[in-house]
């Protein structure tokens, strides 16, 4: 791939070649909008900007980057533009990459979008709120232009709390690699549904839909569905294929979100196919959840090429529907329910993005990337400053500000033991309930444990049994009640032993978990799938 990149960055047209930009010297090619009231800004972490990254991508340290900054409050949902300048006409695909960075409590969204002379912009890539104090790479496929066309940046940064910011962009000829992530907001990510009883990709604003989509939490989100209901896949099934993926002779781990709506949903499952055209199921559920978003996982290891395979099947309900959202494929093995140490990434857990909940979000660091935003100086994993945690700068926040970070779902218990640590420098004074752990179920929430009359950077152990008739989330908290309440609170190592309590007693037994597809068994997790190649 890296070849062909090279080979055909030679014939690339001139106006494309002059698009890739370190912004050591200046804009390159790339033009603001002169109408916009925010506007992109050239740094390079100088301290005069607030919450400008504080380090670059090119160079890792002072050299430059664009970003954009809310300057006033008044402006909190405008938003500023970068465009190429008008690109010649194309016969073949080009890859445009860039790294960005996102991050802060309360910030919007960055997109790319294409627009041909005479037609709508078309939303190419697209991210909203934190991704936590680090560059990060994307890319997309620019399929041929038969017009003159324009690559546009833009971004929106809501409460402003934060930052977003480019650099490095560039681009290739040829086509680029397989998407790790795909959230269904720009596209399909080249997933495709042969036969005549399709997947489809759709917004959450009809019946017999999800409520919102899992990415965005929003009527406007997207997601792939399967129509389930009696009169349109009755005793028949729809395939959704992913695009052909590269060998993984290590454990790698596919993660999707998944909703199945009615008495009578009918079943999803999961297949493995190999370039040998073995196909191997590897999950399966045939439970309805309501309108719930439930996490599903798929241990991936492989010789060979191979595609993921997700096949709804009717179940016979008048109406119900299948839905697929936020699939994402790791190189590492699938966690544990609700665990984390946040090394990589948030595993399961995600940042409330309903404004009705709460208005500020968690962030993902470590203590030695230099940082805007103040935490921890070594996590607890590692006792390092290269490890990572979730904290919250209560400096950056207002007075009744609140950011609560939720797990996935989690099925009802008699008593299962929620393990995590936390720190915090918020003076003893002023410490009045900063840090609350709370169980949301039925959109209400019950605390049960708050943090209190600590004042120490330490790392401290705390257990909590979790119980629950009915399926319920777990959530963290972060509350400012005070203007003089300054300092961070964070959280790392998060584990959860279902059917076991915090004394070590077993509570539920063994007992079929459908959400999870898994059962519990003296706090220990087994897959359950069928192992027979079809």
């Amino acid at each position: 791939m890296f070849l062909a990149g090279i080979i055909s960055l030679i014939v690339l047209p001139q106006s494309l070649l002059a698009i890739s930009c370190n912004f050591e010297v200046d804009f390159c090619e790339w033009k603001q909008n002169a109408t916009d009231i925010l506007q992109w800004i050239r740094d390079n972490g100088s301290e005069l900007l607030k919450y400008a990254p504080m380090y670059d991508h090119t160079l890792n340290g002072k050299g430059y980057y664009l970003f954009i900054h809310n300057l006033s409050a008044s402006l909190p949902n405008h938003t500023a533009r970068l465009s190429t300048i008008l690109q010649t006409a194309t016969s073949a695909n080009q890859c445009f990459s860039f790294w960005y960075h996102m991050y802060g409590p309360s910030i919007g969204t960055l997109s790319l979008k294409v627009q041909q002379e005479g037609r709508p912009e078309e939303l190419l890539w697209t991210r909203t709120g934190t991704n936590g104090n680090q560059w990060r790479w994307a890319f997309h496929t620019i399929p041929p232009q038969n017009k003159h066309f324009q690559l546009i940046f833009e971004a929106s940064l809501g409460a402003g709390i934060g930052d977003i910011a480019i650099d490095d962009v560039s681009v290739v000829g040829g086509e680029c690699d397989t998407q790790g992530l795909c959230s269904f907001e720009a596209d399909s990510c080249q997933y495709t549904s042969p036969g005549m009883l399709s997947w489809n990709r759709l917004i959450a604003n009809m019946s017999n839909r999800p409520v919102t989509d899992h990415t965005t939490e929003t009527t406007e989100g997207h997601f792939m569905l399967a129509d389930t209901s009696a009169e349109i896949l009755q005793s028949s099934h729809a395939l959704l294929v992913s695009p052909v993926q590269e060998p993984m002779e290590a454990s790698g781990c596919f993660q999707f979100w998944f909703q199945m709506n009615g008495d009578h949903p009918g079943t999803l499952n999961v297949y493995v196919e190999e370039e040998t055209q073995r196909k191997l199921k590897k999950w399966s559920m045939n439970t309805g959840q309501d309108q719930m978003w439930n996490l599903g996982s798929v241990t991936i290891q492989t010789a060979h090429t191979w595609k993921l395979m997700f096949e709804a099947i009717g179940g016979g309900a008048p109406v119900s529907h299948i839905a697929i959202d936020d699939v994402k494929l790791d190189h590492t093995e699938c966690p544990e329910i609700g665990a984390c140490d946040f090394e990589r990434d948030l595993c399961s857990w995600k940042n409330v993005l309903n404004p009705k909940l709460d208005s500020m979000d968690w962030d993902w660091s470590n203590g030695q990337t230099p940082s805007s935003f103040k935490g921890p100086e070594v996590d607890n994993t590692k006792k390092d400053p290269q490890g990572h945690y979730m904290f919250v700068d209560f400096e950056a926040l207002r007075i009744d500000d609140v950011a609560w970070l939720l797990s996935e779902h989690f099925p009802p218990t008699k008593g299962s033991c929620l393990s995590f640590y936390y720190s915090t420098n918020i003076s003893e004074q002023l410490m009045h309930g900063v840090l609350k752990v709370f169980r949301y179920q039925m959109d209400q929430e019950s605390v049960i444990w708050e943090a209190k009359g600590t004042q120490s950077k330490e790392w401290w152990p705390i257990n909590i049994t979790m119980e629950s008739s009915t399926v319920f989330q777990i959530g963290f908290g972060a509350v400012k009640s005070n203007k003089a309440e300054v300092g961070y609170v964070a959280i790392d190592d998060i584990m959860y032993n279902r059917g076991v309590n915090c004394h070590g007693i077993q509570t539920d037994g063994a007992i079929w978990d459908p959400v999870h597809n898994i059962q519990g068994y003296r706090g220990k997790l087994f897959l359950h799938w069928e192992d027979g190649w079809c």
